[in-house]
């Protein structure tokens, strides 16, 4: 209901606040021109493109008719200041709108940015229990298993022992197993929606063919999918300027392939930087790969990887 209440009525007062100066400057006088520069500087913080352009042809057409009414008036030295201000009004609501767009749009590439650290982070943590942890466990079920084996038969409550500290121990590297797949897990699904919810809030226009519906991937490499089109899209964001972006996700016989295309700048390797080397290190752990080409047309990102049927662990 706020929502409705800012960009509905609180935009209509901001409209009305525009136009309505300009009328009674036409019936009155110039000087009430002044009155407008607050309200421009409100309609220009219009989220539709269409209002702002509404809002400017009608205010333009009214202080036109101002300027052929009061052609003498304006056209003197003393009343010449009212044009530049008229021209900054037509000027303020774009030259406002552009701010705030460029506003949030570095809101959303911090967000981003910011997401894809704690992602970055949960992987490390998830590397640093498989490294240090999962390799303790199974150095103590080896161990565990031959003192079993050493030990004489005749011992069976220290045989009993031995098995149920065994058991445990395989369980609790289950767990640590489960627990990192869990911290690292991404949907690929999940994250499409959220690429096309930041790419529309930073004015690019997304169009989406996914086509890997019925195909079932495996956790690992849906994750690491996943993170690589952030990657992909956050640059698109940050540095394409582009207007449109298409992602493409598609197999081709044996292997599955995704399209980042945007019709953008164009983007080096090094301007992709660190992003395109994890992109390649992730593709490459699944046997695939992740190429960049570019050119005055835009950027295109393909991240390619086989098939393989997926086991009871998801690996």
């Amino acid at each position: 209901m706020a929502l409705w209440y800012q960009d509905g009525l609180l935009l209509s007062a901001a409209v009305l606040g525009f136009v309505i100066p300009a009328y009674i400057a036409y019936l009155d006088g110039p000087q009430w021109i002044f009155f407008q520069i607050a309200f421009a500087d409100f309609v220009g913080r219009a989220v539709n493109r269409r209002i702002l352009w509404i809002a400017t042809g009608v205010n333009f057409l009214l202080l036109a008719s101002l300027v052929w009414r009061y052609q003498d008036v304006l056209f003197s030295n003393a009343q010449s200041i009212v044009l530049a201000v008229m021209l900054f009004i037509l000027l303020l609501p774009w030259l406002r709108y552009y701010i705030e767009k460029s506003k949030l749009l570095q809101r959303r590439v911090d967000e981003a940015a910011v997401h894809i650290a704690m992602q970055q982070e949960r992987e490390r943590i998830a590397r640093d229990l498989h490294d240090t942890l999962g390799h303790t466990l199974t150095v103590i079920k080896v161990k565990t298993e031959l003192v079993s084996k050493l030990m004489p038969n005749e011992n069976h409550r220290i045989h009993k022992e031995l098995d149920d500290m065994i058991l445990t121990v395989r369980s609790a590297h289950k767990q640590v197993r489960e627990i990192i797949s869990e911290i690292n897990f991404l949907s690929l699904q999940g994250e499409l929606e959220h690429c096309e919810q930041l790419l529309k809030q930073a004015g690019i226009r997304v169009q989406i063919d996914h086509q890997l519906t019925n195909i079932l991937l495996s956790s690992v490499q849906e994750t690491m999918l996943a993170y690589s089109i952030r990657e992909a899209v956050t640059n698109v964001i940050k540095h394409s300027k582009t207007a449109v972006c298409r992602i493409n996700l598609y197999q081709i016989e044996d292997r599955v392939e995704i399209a980042i295309i945007d019709n953008g700048i164009g983007l080096s390797e090094k301007q992709h930087g660190n992003g395109l080397f994890t992109m390649k290190e992730r593709m490459r752990s699944l046997k695939g790969n992740a190429e960049v080409t570019y050119d005055q047309e835009g950027t295109k990102v393909i991240l390619t990887i086989p098939l393989y049927p997926i086991q009871e662990d998801g690996k």
